[in-house]
């Protein structure tokens, strides 16, 4: 198919955070720290003139209901009639803590936007985003350093120009495993006594990281986080301590699911016993349009 325009978003591992509750979604979402890696959502958008607005998803070309995306579109308010064909390849597991319902997202809005020449600055489309994903409450956090790559750490919550972060290049493959079965993330950002937990330890592990903002101290304070905050799953626990001997894990949130790093070939092998796994590169360039012109 030739599309108007593709996108690419990288996923997105947030490894500690604290939720920030407000009634605006833009200003509500997370202070925290993590990190993109190259593999995430790639979306092409074709749009054809329309009695009406209206939009289809398909994800792997399967029809989709994908509600954080379709928010995400509707949050760019479009005012003309056209039908709008949205198709996403999505290249790791969902509800795993790899940012995919963000990557969707993010992705397609950025492709709209050029597909349809709407000329929005690339703070309103990753608003639409991150309001998305908060309003469905997949994610509170994954778009934002999704937008921009790289080691990033939230200091203030929010999408622009309330959220406020400190971004860091750092150059490591990741290997990623996928224990368990998936992980609702709203389950988790709405049970009160859980998100109180969390808060609390993940408002003490960012400002800790702040001291030493090293790939190394990510991941140790990661795992300490996970474990502190009654997060971590058992197996997942067991996965994280087989790696010991080559590198440095620990759980993605929210998913049951590890991320490590280190010695990659053998971390990797070291997880095969867990579960499916995969190895990227950290992602340092963030969401961007791969394919503007129709045919490419």
């Amino acid at each position: 198919m030739a599309y108007d325009a593709v996108a690419f978003c990288p996923g997105h591992i947030t490894g500690i955070f604290e939720v920030c509750p407000d009634e605006d979604p833009h200003k509500m979402g997370s202070r925290g720290v993590g990190m993109c890696i190259s593999l995430g959502v790639h979306t092409g958008v074709v749009v054809t003139k329309s009695d009406a607005t209206s939009v289809d998803v398909r994800i792997g070309g399967q029809p989709s209901e994908a509600p954080v995306t379709r928010r995400a579109i509707e949050n760019l308010r479009i005012e003309r009639d056209v039908h709008i064909d949205v198709n996403s390849e999505v290249q790791l597991p969902v509800s795993q803590g790899f940012g995919m319902s963000g990557a969707g997202a993010l992705s397609s809005v950025i492709a709209v936007n050029e597909a349809l020449g709407l000329g929005l600055p690339r703070d309103e489309v990753v608003r639409a985003a991150h309001k998305a994903e908060v309003e469905c409450m997949t994610g509170l956090g994954d778009v934002l350093p999704q937008s921009i790559g790289g080691l990033v750490v939230r200091t203030e919550p929010g999408a622009a120009p309330h959220g406020e972060f400190q971004r860091f290049e750092r150059e490591s493959d990741v290997v990623l495993c996928v224990v368990g079965s998936p992980l609702s993330t709203r389950d988790v950002l709405t049970d009160e006594a859980i998100v109180a937990r969390i808060s609390k330890i993940g408002r003490q592990y960012v400002n800790t990281f702040l001291n030493e903002a090293s790939l190394d101290n990510f991941l140790h304070l990661s795992l300490e986080f996970a474990r502190e905050s009654e997060l971590i799953p058992e197996a997942v626990e067991e996965a994280v301590e087989n790696c010991k001997e080559f590198g440095t894990a620990s759980m993605s949130m929210l998913g049951n699911s590890v991320f490590a790093v280190g010695e990659a070939e053998n971390l990797r092998y070291r997880l095969l016993d867990f579960g499916k796994t995969f190895v990227c590169p950290i992602d340092n360039e963030g969401a961007r349009l791969v394919s503007p012109t129709p045919g490419e």
